[in-house]
């Protein structure tokens, strides 16, 4: 059993309401916007344009997943009676912004996975001239999706990542 699987959340029926629009909105719009850049894709377009739409798009992907995963997480809870009464305001607030911000994170890792990429290929290449057309796009979106998607495990990687590190410092 995972560990979401075992979680209480604090939030009232109007909350648990509006977390599931939240999600569904995001969803809709994420899908609209992915589905216009890439029918939009032309190939004579210049890399700035590409790369805008490779940002747009990888975000929009990351944020459909993530509405997926935790709406997936949010119905599970509902089902298997994990929303609880509020007990405390911090409770409740911290379970309201476990859900709302899970999507910000997905977009923040996501523009550091394009540098990640773009500098790991300019490394290597010593011009980005070659690197920035369709398959960049594509492949950032593909990444983006796993982000997404996991975001919550990737959060933990790096705590876990980070207190190995420092202590390594110590």
């Amino acid at each position: 059993m995972k560990k979401s699987d075992s979680l209480l959340y604090e939030l009232t029926k109007a909350q648990v309401i509006i977390i599931f629009v939240y999600y569904f909105l995001i969803l809709l719009v994420g899908g609209i916007i992915t589905i216009n850049v890439i029918c939009d894709l032309d190939k004579e377009m210049a890399q700035n344009q590409l790369m805008i739409k490779t940002i747009i798009s990888s975000l929009s992907v990351s944020g459909m997943l993530c509405s997926l995963q935790y709406t997936k997480r949010m119905y599970k809870a509902c089902i298997t009676d994990r929303i609880v009464p509020i007990t405390t305001f911090v409770g409740n607030i911290g379970n309201l912004v476990y859900f709302l911000l899970r999507p910000f994170y997905a977009f923040v890792f996501v523009i550091v996975m394009i540098f990640a990429l773009l500098s790991g290929m300019f490394v290597v290449t010593g011009s980005l001239d070659y690197i920035i057309n369709e398959k960049f796009l594509y492949l950032c979106v593909i990444l983006s999706s796993f982000i997404g998607f996991s975001v919550g495990q990737l959060l933990d990687k790096f705590e876990i990542i980070s207190k190995e590190k420092i202590d390594e410092i110590k």
